[in-house]
């Protein structure tokens, strides 16, 4: 399970200030709605932290890298 951002931390509180109003039969159907949506997603894949998904291998991403690398050949100083 992974834990939440704190932009959906936030939102969490901002649905929670709104929900609190409501009477207990909205609330019910609110929370069977999102039982529901949670049956119908798909499950999560584990990723690592700060981890993000490609298409690529990462045998191309690191040759990608490397193809990219300049070493100063781009870079031109300009006299003052």
């Amino acid at each position: 399970m992974r834990t939440i951002n704190y932009t959906e931390k936030n939102m969490v509180e901002a649905y929670s200030a709104v929900l609190s109003n409501l009477s207990i039969p909205c609330k019910i159907e609110i929370m069977e709605r999102l039982l529901k949506s949670l049956k119908n997603e798909p499950k999560e894949t584990a990723l690592p932290i700060d981890g993000f998904m490609s298409e690529k291998s990462a045998e191309q991403i690191i040759a990608e890298l490397r193809e990219s690398r300049s070493f100063g050949k781009t870079r031109i100083i300009e006299p003052f």
